[in-house]
């Protein structure tokens, strides 16, 4: 008979609190009523119940490193098969409701302090400890530790320290990177006389003095980043963003962001958060909504205004029967629903508004029973809102000859320009039929007449294979793409399996955008989550995670596109959940799996 007592709320890897595990490692458990009272283990071999707390995998009590009521600290089995697990909590006689949990052969995860600096040691300065006003040199070795290396050469017993003889090395490849640059990895494996804490012993690249994002990868899956101090030569890289704020809750892996004055809202699949921003270092949750609505299905959601009433407007799944959710925010903290309506369009990849009219273009693909894919589609619509429901009012009509208004190529993003000019801007590719093989595209549509939407222009992004994101700064368009198209046949899946691309161009004419560059980097991404611009031709980009770590961490990057011909990059951070993100005002808004993080932009 459950307790009502003890809730589990979240399982967690136990260093970084990312939502997946594995075999061996150091996990925490997030709740309520999990034990009666504080107590951590005393010794080794680790004790299975502490202050009459348990936790039961397979019927089988686990090693336990701390107990508290909010929280609990264990060791993963090593036995554990990766894929979906069930564990429950024992408190006393009472048991709390099963609860899943990922598991995953690897799931690296590095220890950090509360300013995200990994713990870490400069190994080539009698291993003290790594940080901004102790930093390791370009070359030195460094000791970094973690969790979730995966299998072992030389397996340990759980709950008992791992030998100093002989090392237990992961067998799994570690590769690692600081600031996006190549870090060797000299050893990966246990720490002789600790359960289930690992270590990185990792060759610091030639960069200069600054403190940059660590991410380490075991067999192919990421960890979350963490800083690294770094003492070099050179031009230190500008300090663009400043964590100043931060609320915790249990976000989704994927979620989206509006806002309207000083109430933030995210969205994910399953409800909608909202927080109070008023004070940007002092964030508060004051409420969420939604989830009798989305049912699961919640998509982006975001925040116009109509007249005089604000709305909130959630693109609700699945993409083969899209709706529109929308919720009146007069009252901005306690949002109403307003009713929900038929697309009356499957795959809407995305909403923008010009006054009472939304736009939407939809990105789909068909495929056969071997799943190659046998055609590809991407409309444009606009919506009424007027009434603040919205009904289609018309479909661009596609013109033989003018490649911008066809329907046959996918329109994964699309992006308003102020109300002023008459024209949206929809990214896509030449890609068409059966084959992904293509280069990526920016459609021109004039919208000055909504009922005769007319497609104007296309151009074309050299050395890239299809466009996704984008966001404009002035006269400068900033596009995000990759180096491939979708993965043709869909085996394993469809995703995109090449590297990032940035495409410049000049919006002088805004009917008329002009080719500047295409920058290849060597970060592989499925896809953008966001571009948004800061002002001054400085833009942040969130990339989805690589294809053979697909529901790893996101990485959220700043670009600098001062000179639009060489645009620079700079890697800002790697979380799970980072996804949807927002430019407010000077400070950029980041939600995460554990909620959101609120960051002071700063030029330099």
């Amino acid at each position: 008979m459950a307790n009502a007592q003890a809730v589990i709320n979240a399982v967690t890897d136990g260093a970084s609190f990312a939502p997946r595990v594995s075999p061996g490692s150091l996990a925490s458990i997030f709740g309520s009523g999990l034990a009666t009272s504080t107590a951590q283990a005393e010794g080794l071999p680790l004790p299975q119940t502490l202050a009459s707390t348990s936790v039961i995998i397979n019927q089988n009590k686990v090693p336990l490193l701390y107990v508290s009521a909010a929280q609990i600290n264990f060791q993963v089995p090593s036995s554990l098969t990766p894929g979906i697990n069930t564990l429950f909590v024992t408190v006393g006689s009472g048991n709390s409701l099963p609860f899943t949990f990922n598991v995953v052969s690897t799931a690296p995860s590095i220890f950090q302090d509360t300013s995200n600096h990994a713990i870490a040691q400069n190994a080539g300065a009698n291993f003290t400890l790594n940080t901004t006003k102790n930093p390791a040199a370009s070359g030195s070795v460094i000791v970094v530790y973690l969790t979730g290396q995966g299998a072992l050469d030389n397996p340990v017993a759980d709950g008992t320290a791992a030998p100093s003889s002989p090392i237990s090395n992961a067998t799994a490849t570690p590769k690692a990177s600081i600031n996006g640059v190549d870090a060797p990895v000299q050893f990966l494996g246990l720490t002789p006389g600790f359960v289930g804490l690992a270590q990185a012993n990792i060759q610091v690249p030639t960069l200069p003095s600054g403190d940059y994002p660590l991410v380490i990868t075991v067999g192919n899956f990421l960890s979350a980043s963490a800083v690294i101090s770094v003492s070099g030569s050179g031009t230190t890289p500008p300090k663009f963003l400043s964590l100043i704020g931060q609320v915790s809750f249990a976000n989704e892996p994927t979620s989206s962001i509006g806002f309207l004055g000083n109430t933030t809202y995210v969205c994910n699949a399953n409800r909608i958060y909202v927080i109070d921003t008023t004070s940007a270092s002092s964030p508060a949750l004051v409420g969420q909504f939604g989830s009798s609505d989305l049912n699961g299905n919640g998509g982006k959601c975001y925040v116009t205004t109509i007249g005089t009433t604000p709305i909130l407007v959630d693109l609700m799944g699945p993409g083969s029967a899209t709706a529109f959710v929308v919720y009146n925010l007069s009252s901005p903290q306690q949002p109403s629903l307003l009713g929900s309506i038929s697309a009356q369009r499957t795959f809407l990849a995305d909403l923008t508004f010009v006054g009472t009219t939304g736009f939407s273009s939809t990105s789909s693909f068909s495929f056969d029973g071997a799943n190659n894919i046998t055609a590809q589609e991407g409309d444009f619509l606009a919506y009424d809102f007027s009434s603040l429901l919205p009904q289609l009012v018309s479909v661009m009509t596609p013109v033989a000859g003018v490649p911008s208004s066809n329907n046959l190529n996918v329109r994964p993003n699309a992006l308003a320009l102020p109300a002023r000019f008459p024209y949206v801007y929809v990214v896509s590719t030449t890609a068409t039929g059966g084959s992904t093989v293509g280069t990526g595209a920016l459609d021109v549509i004039n919208i000055s007449s909504i009922s005769n939407i007319q497609g104007v222009v296309r151009v074309t992004a050299p050395s890239t294979a299809i466009l996704l994101g984008l966001s404009y700064d002035n006269l400068l368009l900033l596009l995000t793409g990759n180096t491939t198209g979708f993965r043709n046949p869909g085996n394993p899946d469809f995703n995109l399996t090449g590297n990032l691309t940035i495409t410049t161009m000049n919006i002088n004419q805004v009917f008329a955008p002009v080719f500047t560059s295409t920058t290849v980097t060597n970060i592989p991404t499925t896809g953008t989550f966001e571009v948004q611009p800061f002002g001054n031709s400085i833009f942040a980009i969130v990339n989805r995670p690589p294809s053979t770590d697909t529901t790893g961490p996101g990485n959220l990057m700043l670009v600098d596109a001062r000179t639009p011909k060489t645009p620079l990059l700079y890697p800002f951070i790697t979380q799970f959940g980072l996804s949807g993100i927002a430019s407010v005002n000077g400070f950029l808004l980041a939600p995460t799996v554990n909620g959101l993080s609120i960051y002071q932009f700063k030029l330099q």
